[in-house]
């Protein structure tokens, strides 16, 4: 896993009829039948290379870690996607299995934001972030001949 690399993250509705919390819960479905996990780039795609890290924000409470292995344009979007009306332009991010949880405590320790909106790049607490997981979780790796992840 390339920590240096800037991460993505993205939060999840805890209303459980909230397209955030729908689509999550459709890549959980996903993960657990084999099938690859995968969610929009932020706004702009800023997401360039494959390798580094994607989270599954649920503010409060934990933050979901996952690899980055792929980055796919706009046009391979799930078809259940369609009602998310302004992110059909965003590239399509492939994620590995969860790597690891940070707790809400150690998420905010690292000076990441207290709460977050909206699918975005993780800045502030880059080099933080980027030190946290080495510390956690930096032998994980991922094969893209068999795309396993390998702990």
């Amino acid at each position: 896993m390339n920590l240096e690399l800037c991460g993505i993250v993205t939060p999840i509705n805890k209303n459980i009829k909230s397209k955030s919390n729908r689509d999550y819960c459709e890549q959980l479905e996903r993960a657990k039948q084999h099938r690859q996990v995968m969610w929009d780039d932020a706004k702009r795609n800023p997401t360039h290379t494959i390798g580094g890290f994607f989270g599954f924000v649920h503010n409060g409470r934990y933050v979901e870690i996952h690899m980055i292995t792929d980055i796919k344009p706009a046009t391979e979007r799930l078809d259940s996607w369609s009602d998310n009306v302004g992110q059909t332009d965003r590239n399509v991010l492939m994620l590995t299995p969860k790597i690891y949880t940070i707790s809400w405590a150690d998420w905010l320790s690292l000076g990441a934001p207290k709460k977050v909106q909206g699918t975005t790049r993780v800045v502030g607490a880059h080099a933080q972030m980027s030190s946290f997981l080495k510390q956690h979780i930096n032998h994980v790796t991922y094969c893209h001949e068999t795309s396993e992840t390998f702990m």
